[in-house]
């Protein structure tokens, strides 16, 4: 689909705007993980890191303390805020966020893994600054 289904296995060139919050009490934080879809300018938190969905259709891992972008999901194009980044299960399948606009569709796509008994059942941010999509660690401050 004219280069729409980006799979990322590793960590992109971070060159993602810093977040302004350098408080654990982050603007737009929902949680440390979702399972559904995390809107335009939310964010998931835990401890001194997030990952945020940034109104350009970049979906970004961070420090909170410093602003400093770790990994970016390389989906970055002009800003509209009207990006989201919805979990699927997928059971037929590895598990997946895909990164849409509204006034785009389908920009990118991040896939995850499941175990060989379980599956992965949300996408979250640890304490140690790991981003996963189920059972797969897509990249780490």
């Amino acid at each position: 689909m004219l280069g729409l289904a980006l799979l990322h296995f590793g960590a992109t060139p971070a060159t993602a705007q810093p977040d302004t919050a350098a408080s654990p009490r982050v603007a737009g934080c929902v949680g440390t993980s979702f399972a559904g879809t995390l809107g335009n300018g939310k964010a998931i938190c835990n401890g001194n890191y997030l990952v945020r969905m940034q109104g350009n259709g970049d979906l970004v891992l961070r420090v909170i303390s410093t602003g400093r972008a770790c990994w970016t999901s390389g989906t970055a194009g002009a800003w509209s805020n009207d990006a989201s980044a919805t979990f699927n299960k997928n059971i037929w399948g590895r598990p997946y966020v895909d990164i849409d606009k509204a006034s785009q569709g389908r920009i990118g796509r991040v896939v995850g893994a499941h175990t060989p008994t379980t599956f992965g059942t949300n996408a979250n941010v640890n304490s140690r600054g790991e981003f996963w999509i189920g059972f797969k660690k897509i990249a780490s401050c």
